[in-house]
């Protein structure tokens, strides 16, 4: 019965009166409600990020990367080992899909009208088959009147991405010209060179050179990918980029696609144990690669956590204050229910009780908003960048279209939990005092 009375008189001081108490137990409720509910948002999003940001990088980048380094020279000096002896080897690695060499660097495409700076990756006609089929998931489709696009690159074609195509108005079909940036000086002293040269020979040699790569190289647009999912790189033949690069056969590395991404870094230490990697090739991971964005996207997810978190732990102490205001209030009710014969235990369920309920409340409350929020994120972005034109994850710097989420019930329980725990421990401590107090001094103050 008095089990029964503890909560019935823990639920009865809940009920809303027009008084200080109401206004801070309302604030209570609040408080829990924004910490739980800016953490399940935060949460799942930075997680939704880092995902999708992997998942990012799995869908553009070789899993893994055999860069080929100088050859050192000297007589003592290790055999160098060709790209065209090493990828049939490693055609042979388990685990493996494709190996392709390719050619990598920044040009100048250009049309009549303007120019930009991009960046290509050749790739061969033969090999790159799982790298060009992921690719091919991120091409734009043709318009009506349009060729159909086409990641093939078998002859003089280029692949451009959306960005570069909008700016420079280009559509499928149409002519650009490519220049090697780094071979632009090279052009300008060789002609000059061409200029003051006293023999026809001379003259021959050097007019020669220039067309290493330095001339500029007529291509039509196959195809035109999105900017956001391919980190904005652009697509040549193998062997045009080795022309524009100057490069006479050879290849800047060997791109490989595995069959689990994510058991890249495994791979190569497999291969380093196994001597699988010549000397003069220097083994990348796509982690590996992009190692401090991926441990700036965890750094920053823990940080949320641990911020956010005091959200929360203030909300704890606004209950705190809440149950020490109400034993204050009820110190006589107190002294009468010891008097009566009450033990500690119950007198401490009555404002556990009330506790519990503010905790829960603001809880359930926090759990529902924040999932409302998550499922209306990108509508809500929409309207913060029309109306106010706050930019949310802004596409040009996340290269992500929408704001990812990932919601794991774990965090979810977790969460909630520490809020519910939380503000049943932090109203404990007055509860407590409150019981223990003399009912003779209760009753006489």
């Amino acid at each position: 019965m008095l089990n029964n009375a503890s909560l019935f008189l823990g639920l009865r001081y809940l009920q809303p009166k027009r008084s200080f108490l109401s206004i801070i137990t309302i604030i209570s409720v609040m408080g829990i409600l924004l910490g739980v509910g800016v953490l399940i948002v935060v949460i799942p999003v930075m997680k939704g990020f880092e995902l999708d940001f992997k998942k990012l990088l799995i869908g553009f980048e070789p899993h893994v990367l055999l860069l080929h380094e100088e050859p050192i020279q000297g007589e003592n000096a290790p055999a160098e080992v060709k790209w065209q002896q090493l990828v049939p080897e490693l055609r042979k690695q388990e685990g493996v899909l494709s190996v392709a060499p390719f050619a990598a660097g920044m040009v100048m495409v250009s049309t009549e009208s303007s120019s930009a700076g991009i960046e290509i990756y050749g790739l061969p006609d033969e090999g790159a088959e799982a790298m060009k089929e992921k690719l091919s998931k991120q091409l734009h489709r043709a318009r009506e009147g349009e060729p159909a696009p086409s990641m093939e690159l078998s002859g003089d074609e280029i692949v451009l991405n959306d960005q570069i195509a909008g700016q420079l108005g280009l559509s499928l079909g149409d002519e650009v010209t490519l220049v090697a940036t780094n071979n632009v000086p090279k052009f300008i002293n060789s002609l000059n060179k061409a200029k003051e040269a006293k023999s026809d020979q001379e003259k021959v040699k050097l007019f020669d050179e220039l067309q290493e790569g330095a001339v500029p190289r007529p291509l039509t647009v196959s195809g035109i990918l999105r900017a956001d999912t391919t980190w904005g790189r652009c697509y040549v033949p193998l062997h045009v980029a080795q022309e524009l690069f100057g490069l006479k056969g050879r290849v800047h590395g060997v791109g490989m696609e595995l069959k689990d991404a994510h058991s890249a870094r495994a791979f190569v230490r497999a291969m380093i144990d196994a001597e699988k990697i010549p000397f003069g090739w220097q083994p990348s991971t796509w982690m590996d690669r992009h190692e401090q964005r991926l441990a700036a996207i965890e750094t920053e997810r823990v940080m949320m956590w641990f911020v956010l978190s005091f959200v929360i732990l203030v909300a704890a102490f606004s209950v705190a204050t809440t149950t020490l205001t109400v034993t204050v209030q009820k110190r006589r009710e107190i002294g009468i229910l010891t008097a009566l014969g009450s033990r500690v235990s119950q007198i401490v369920g009555v404002f556990m009780t009330q506790a519990a309920v503010v905790a829960l409340l603001g809880t359930v409350l926090g759990f529902l908003g924040g999932m409302t929020v998550l499922h209306y994120r990108n509508a809500i972005r929409e309207w913060l960048a029309r109306s106010f034109n706050v930019q949310i994850f802004d596409p040009q710097i996340y290269a992500l279209s929408q704001i990812p989420a990932h919601v794991q019930t774990s965090d979810v329980v977790l969460v909630c939990s520490i809020s519910f725990v939380l503000c049943l421990v932090a109203a404990f401590v007055p509860a407590f005092l409150a019981a223990r107090v003399d009912p003779a001094v209760a009753l006489r103050d």
